[in-house]
């Protein structure tokens, strides 16, 4: 088999998805209409692309939870750049675009069948693409941590660290990836205390003491929250690679 990214055999594994689960999908985005005709509210609508996300992540690698499934997902005809390739698109590109479709859907349905039945004259509010607007007070020359693009990576990098963990852990997957998620962060969190103690801590020089306080609201360095940034988006493609490894690493 030709090891090369072949773009034929990554549309062939797409296909054979959408057929194993046509009947799964259609229900869940006609259920996920139904919702967003009565959810409308930014925050409720990310939470929800959020939670049911990693869930969909989650079980991009299901077949893993039981040697005879995992046996016959390794022996399908694709290398395993090809099979992480479809799975990113998957849970990541698919997902996120089929939430915005179906809130388009939702949302417009759930106006114009308000106006009918309660005799309003309510306007269709998408709301989730107009983060960005400077009409709603977006100034462009500050961050805003609401914008859709800024959903979408947050997205991500949720969706990647799901998609890592369906690869490490066999069964109770969205369990342990989120309680390996809680004590990564409590030991960087750790970590990061004893380093800001140890460098900007209390210290006793010539019998004086010398105290520094970090301002709230102000940053440490000038370049931090820039190399912030730079991680936020590195962040993705890391996991991204640490998942192939890991793929690669899975034996019949």
């Amino acid at each position: 088999m030709n090891t090369t990214l072949n773009i034929n055999r990554i549309g062939l594994l797409l296909k054979r998805f959408f057929i194993e689960n046509k009947q799964r999908e259609l229900t869940f985005w006609g259920i996920t209409i139904i919702i967003f005709m009565l959810m409308h509210q930014t925050e409720s609508v990310a939470m929800f692309l959020y939670v049911t996300g990693f869930i969909f992540a989650a079980r991009m690698f299901k077949a893993f939870s039981y040697t005879p499934s995992g046996m016959h997902y390794l022996l399908i005809p694709a290398t395993h750049t090809e099979k992480l390739v479809t799975s990113i698109l998957l849970s990541t590109i698919y997902y996120f675009a089929m939430i915005l479709v179906t809130y388009v859907i939702g949302n417009i349905a759930g106006t114009y069948l308000g106006n009918l039945v309660f005799g309003t004259d309510n306007q269709v509010h998408l709301a989730l693409f107009n983060l960005g607007n400077p009409a709603n007070g977006f100034n462009p020359g500050e961050t805003n941590s609401n914008g859709l693009w800024n959903i979408f990576i947050s997205f991500a990098i949720i969706q990647a660290l799901f998609l890592l963990g369906s690869l490490y852990f066999k069964r109770n997957v969205i369990g342990k990836t989120i309680m390996a998620i809680i004590g990564i962060s409590i030991v960087l969190g750790l970590i990061e205390v004893v380093l800001l103690k140890v460098t900007f801590g209390t210290y006793h020089f010539d019998n004086q003491m010398f105290n520094m306080t970090i301002p709230a609201g102000k940053n440490l360095f000038h370049g931090f929250e820039t190399a912030g940034q730079i991680l936020k988006y590195a962040a993705v493609p890391f996991l991204w690679i640490v998942s192939y490894f890991r793929l690669t690493e899975k034996e019949v």
